[in-house]
C-alpha cells in the first residue's frame, strides 16, 4: 500500500511537470532595434539573445552575446560603469562572463578593442546571480523576465563618448 502511494505521488508529479512546460510559452524570434547616436558611430553592435524556461522563475532572457567592432584606427573602450540593462521599470548595471557572481553589482572595468578590432562578451543584469543555500547550493543565475530589454553601452573614444541602445524584443508564439 506504501508503494502504491509512492507511484501515484511520482505520477502526479511527473504530470505536473509535463502540464507546466506545454503551458509555458516559446519564443518564435527576437526582434532587435539598435540605436547609435552618432551618424559614424566608432563602434558597431551585434547581439544574439538567448531565452530560457525556468520551471521556478518563468520564462526570459538568459543573457545576451555582445559583439562590439571597432570601426576607428584608434583604440576605444566600453566602460560597463557607464552601461546598464533597462527592463521591468529598474536599471542594472551589466554582470559579464567571467565576473565574480559575489562582484555582480559592481561594474567590470573598461574594455579596450584595438583598431578594426572585435571583441565579444556575453552580458547578464546584475539582477541574474543569486545564492541558493543548502546541501546543493551555490551561485545561480535567473532568466530576466521580461519580453523587451533595452541595453545601452557607454563607448568611449578618444573625442568623447557614443551611446549605442539596442532594445531587444521576443516574440512570442501565437497558440
Amino acid at each position: 500500500m506504501k508503494n502504491f502511494f509512492y507511484a501515484l505521488g511520482v505520477v502526479l508529479l511527473v504530470s505536473v511537470l509535463f502540464m507546466s512546460c506545454a503551458s509555458t510559452p516559446k519564443v518564435s524570434s527576437f526582434n532587435i532595434d539598435v540605436q547609435y547616436d552618432s551618424e559614424t558611430p566608432a563602434v558597431t553592435l551585434e547581439i544574439r539573445p538567448s531565452w530560457s524556461s525556468n520551471l521556478l522563475y518563468g520564462g526570459g532572457f538568459s543573457g545576451f552575446a555582445c559583439t562590439f567592432t571597432n570601426d576607428t584606427d584608434k583604440t576605444v573602450r566600453v566602460v560597463w560603469d557607464q552601461s546598464s540593462l533597462n527592463y521591468n521599470g529598474n536599471s542594472y548595471v551589466p554582470f559579464l562572463e567571467g565576473q565574480k557572481y559575489i562582484n555582480a553589482q559592481e561594474p567590470m572595468s573598461p574594455a579596450a578593442i584595438s583598431k578594426n578590432s572585435t571583441i565579444s562578451k556575453n552580458v547578464f543584469s546584475s539582477n541574474q546571480p543569486y545564492y541558493e543555500s543548502g546541501k546543493y547550493g551555490g551561485w545561480r543565475m535567473r532568466p530576466i523576465t521580461s519580453t523587451s530589454v533595452e541595453l545601452v553601452f557607454c563607448i568611449k573614444t578618444e573625442s568623447g563618448e557614443e551611446f549605442i541602445a539596442a532594445t531587444v524584443s521576443a516574440v512570442m508564439e501565437q497558440k
